[in-house]
Order: structure tokens, then sequence, then C-alpha cells
């Protein structure tokens, strides 16, 4: 496959599409993003981020901006009705944990969507990238080696079109979006008979330290969450149930009189609105992610309720795992499998998610307490791709078998497996320093959205020149491919040892590593385990033949 020369069109630009843009541009992937809308989107939807988006947000470097605003997901208090001030209970709807070596970020927080996607945008802008509002893709004509589209820009009631010629077409544009509708793709699903009233409003009578609840599902309630970014009067309100009607979104002071109605508190005064939207909850999904050079992500493949808080989380999702398979596309080094490995990937992912949050749904609708539980199972830290066709792992003999249907939630975590989450690492002592810098390092600071990290693990350092040579002799591209050497901490490390030729000779001097990655530390065997770009681990093996196997599957 040959290289590339026009830039990446993104089409949508919430976060599916400003994470696939970040990592296309950290890559050296040149990127042209649009957005229909005007202006940028205001608003809290999508406001719950699940650890495995902090350690996307962690690996793309936006995490301390991101941490900056956001907030642990406050305590949830449901009060008493008639009356709507007696506290009914407390709860805590995910319960706080601690991180551990493998789990650096093991909490979910709030941040509304619109704060997050301007700290996406500022990250986007460093690499000369910004965001075309008023611009609205109209058709797509593919042909082998490019993507012609038809775009009209909206400026001071005018329109201007162009056509534009793209390398490939990225579709994170929603559910009602263009891409998806051009390229014919089904959405197969129903509705689920529910929807939401959600607005950001300014409110009065309200206290900042909790989640304030009145009602049920089965039948109409409210919420309101301060919106911790905002003054002390902003909060994010939501009218939901079964009884709750479309119409009512249409008209600011019959949404007051509702909130009202439903809080049984005269004193809670809505003094203006920021937002104001229905959602309607449907549960659909296309048969596949991808035709030709146009993909779509997100929303605009996969819609569902809100519960459990899944749906921003699992969009960022396939824009990383998208994104580095066409920056290897783009820079023609992909296998002729390796797109089609995204829609092989994703899929199952996105049936079983569904399914989690149809059930979470059904269980808050007939009252079951557990509807509201939001435990570790929603992390999305053991979604895996086990079964994958670009996958390898020679410790686990059926691991090419079909996906398991249980990709979604695994026992939690459990043995590392290819295809699975790559956990991280910390204090590795770095043996081979190039710079002034702190010798303590981690995985999660090594791995990198851009490349692949090759590591092997072994108590002799010459155990690594095979797989150094290998990757040598193949010429794969030392901008998308690293190396790393890690000693079991048992050992000690001397003068007079010669370091292997790896891009970086680590110490495991708390186990972390050969522990994590259920390597026995003592055994004489070589491990090499490969992590792709999106921190997922590609192979798993004992040497320098699942090195070449795994990239025969990814490279050209």
């Amino acid at each position: 496959m040959p290289s590339q020369s026009l830039p990446v069109l993104v089409v949508g630009a919430g976060p599916t599409g400003l994470v696939h843009a970040l990592t296309l541009c950290q890559s050296g992937v040149p990127v042209r993003i649009i957005d229909k809308a005007p202006k940028p989107f205001v608003g809290s939807r999508g406001a719950g981020i699940q650890p495995r988006t902090l350690e996307v947000y962690n690996s793309l470097g936006v995490l301390p901006d991101i941490l900056t605003g956001a907030v642990p997901m406050p305590i949830n208090r449901i009060y008493k009705l008639p009356g709507g001030t007696e506290v009914m209970k407390d709860f805590r709807m995910c319960p706080r944990s601690y991180p551990t070596p493998g789990i650096p970020f093991f909490n979910s927080y709030m941040l509304g969507q619109d704060v997050a996607q301007s700290i996406l945008r500022s990250h986007l802008e460093k690499y000369g990238c910004h965001v075309e509002h008023g611009t609205e893709l109209r058709t797509l004509d593919q042909h082998a080696d490019r993507v012609e589209a038809q775009i009209v820009k909206h400026e001071d009631g005018n329109e201007s079109p162009e056509t534009f010629s793209a390398s490939y077409v990225v579709g994170a544009d929603g559910a009602r979006g263009a891409v998806r509708k051009l390229l014919g793709l089904s959405f197969e699903g129903q509705s689920t008979g529910v929807g939401v009233i959600i607005a950001d409003v300014k409110v009065r009578g309200l206290e900042r330290e909790h989640w304030h609840m009145w009602g049920n599902m089965s039948t109409q309630g409210c919420s309101a969450l301060p919106r911790y970014t905002h003054d002390d009067e902003t909060f994010w309100i939501i009218c939901f149930g079964k009884e709750i009607e479309e119409k009512t979104a249409s008209d600011p002071e019959a949404v007051k009189a509702l909130v009202k109605k439903l809080t049984d508190r005269p004193d809670i005064e809505i003094t203006d609105f920021l937002t104001l939207n229905y959602v309607n909850f449907n549960v659909r999904m296309v048969s596949e992610f991808s035709r030709g050079r146009v993909f779509v992500a997100g929303d605009a493949a996969h819609v569902h309720s809100a519960a459990g808080g899944q749906g921003m989380n699992s969009s960022v999702m396939d824009a990383f795992n998208l994104a580095w398979k066409i920056s290897l596309a783009y820079k023609g080094l992909a296998s002729p499998n390796l797109l089609q490995s995204y829609t092989d990937e994703r899929k199952p992912v996105i049936q079983k998610m569904l399914k989690v949050t149809t059930e979470t749904l059904e269980k808050t609708v007939r009252m079951d307490d557990s509807g509201w539980e939001r435990g570790m199972n929603f992390y999305q830290l053991d979604v895996n791709y086990r079964g994958s066709p670009i996958v390898v792992d020679h410790r686990e003999v059926d691991a090419l078998k079909p996906p398991p249907t249980n990709v979604y939630t695994i026992s939690f975590v459990g043995t590392v497996q290819a295809g699975d989450r790559a956990p991280d690492a910390p204090n590795l002592l770095s043996l081979k320093r190039t710079d002034s810098g702190s010798a303590l390092t981690s995985l999660f600071r090594i791995f990198k959205p851009t490349k692949h990290t090759v590591m092997v693990l072994s108590a002799s350092g010459s155990a690594a020149e095979p797989v150094v040579d290998l990757l040598r002799d193949a010429k794969y591209p030392s901008d998308v491919v690293q190396t790393a050497f890690i000693l079991p901490g048992w050992v000690a490390a001397r003068e007079s040892d010669a370091l292997p030729r790896t891009d970086f000779v680590l110490k495991d001097t708390d186990g972390h590593v050969y522990e994590g990655y259920s390597v026995d530390p003592r055994k004489e065997e070589v491990t090499v385990i490969i992590v792709r770009p999106d921190g997922m681990v590609g192979g798993i093996g004992n040497g320098a033949a699942t090195v070449k196997e795994y990239f025969e599957r990814v490279f050209a």
C-alpha cells in the first residue's frame, strides 16, 4: 500500500472526532476536522469519564488539564416525596477506590463535555489543526486512492461550496450525522420508550455538595448535578422517567414547572437556561464500521441509553482504536487487513456494551437498586480484543478463536492475554539514561500513542538481541516501533554488564511488570510482549517468532 499525501477528513468535533484527530496529528498525519454546528458545543452531556478514558487522555498528554476541572463523582442524595427536603438516603454510584500499580487511575470523574472538548481543541491546535465550525459535509464519492467530499461552509447566511480530496474520511458526526447515511449503513435497533429532558441551568436553592435526586425512572423523577467548573448557581438538570414527554422540552416555562412538580420544592428556582434538549434513548448499531476509505465512530456508529455512562467513553475507545491503524495505512505501512480489524475488534465490544447499558436502564426503570450501581464493570479497563485477527498469543492455545461473548467484562482484568489492556508498572529503574531527569519511570510513561512497544522480559540482556536483529532486518521504521528490555528486580545490574541495544533498558525494581503480566522472574525463558499504540496488548510469546508473526499481521 503506497503512502498517502492527502489529509484525513474528520467529520464531527465532539470527543470522538477530537481524540481521533489529536492522535493522528501526534503521529504526523495531516488532518482536517469540520463540524456542522456554527460554534462549539455547550452542555454537560457525556460528563462521566471512566478510568480507561483517563488512561487515553494520559497517553495523549491531556490528562493534567482534564483533571484540573474534573471532580470525583459526588455522593448521590435521594429525597423523600412529598416534601422533597428530607433525605431518604445517600449513596455513591461509583464507590471510591485506590490506585494499584497496574491501574493508576481507578476512579470515575465528572467534567462537562463542553469543557473536555475545549481542552481537546486546545491540544489539537498545538499541531496547527483547528476545528472548522459551520462546515457541512454534503456528499462522498469514493475512489481507489482517495475520497472526494463535497463540503459547504456556512458564513453570514451565505454558502461556500468546495470539493475536498481526502485519503480517508472518519464520521464522528453523531447519530443524526451525514457520514453513516451517505455510506448507506444500516442502523438497526429499537427505541427503549424512555427519554429524558437535559438542561444546563442557573438555579437557586440547591447546595453543591451532592448530586440531588427526586422520584424514580418508573414514573418521573429529577436530578441536579452541580457544574463545578462554573459558578455556584450552574447545575445540570435531568428530568427522567417513562412519563416524560418530548414536547415539554420545547417550552422553558413548562420545564421550570415540571422541576418544581418533580422535586416538590418551591424554593428551587430556575432563573436561566444555558441549554435545553430532549433525548430519546434508542439502542442501535451499524452492521459494519466502515466501507472502503470511510469509517464511522462514536454515536455515528452506535447509540444507547446513558445508563452506565458508557457512551462518550466507548466513543473515545473507537477513535483511539482506529487512529493508529489509519496512521499506518496513511504511511503505507499497514497490512491489507489492518483497517478491517477496526470493525472486527469494536463490533463485539459495542454489541456487549449495548446489552449492558440496556439491562442497566431496565433495572433502573423497575426500581431495582442495582440499576444505580456503577462499579468496576463500567470502568472499561477489562474491555478486550481477545480473538482479534491481528493479535498473537502463544501463551493461550485457543486465543485465535472468535471473540468471546464477554468481551466487555471478563471477571475484571485477570491474567493478561493478547487483546487485553496493557497494565501500567511503576518504579522502573532506567539503566540507559540519556538525560538528567529522574531515573525512575513507568510503563505508561514509555508507551506512546504513536508507537508499538516491544518489551523483552528476561534476566539475560542477550535475550533481547534476536528481537532487535529481527526488527532491524525487517526495516520497521523507528518512528512506529520502540523496544524495551526489562530485567527482573532480583538481578543486580553491574557496570561491567553489556546493555542490550533496545531503546529502553529497565529494571523492574518492585516486580510490577513481571507480576502484572504474569511472568515468572526466576524462569530462564524469554517473554516478549508487544503493546500497541492504543495501549492494548497485540502479542505475547516467548521469543522473536512472536514479534515476527504479530507484525506480519499489522505491517504491509
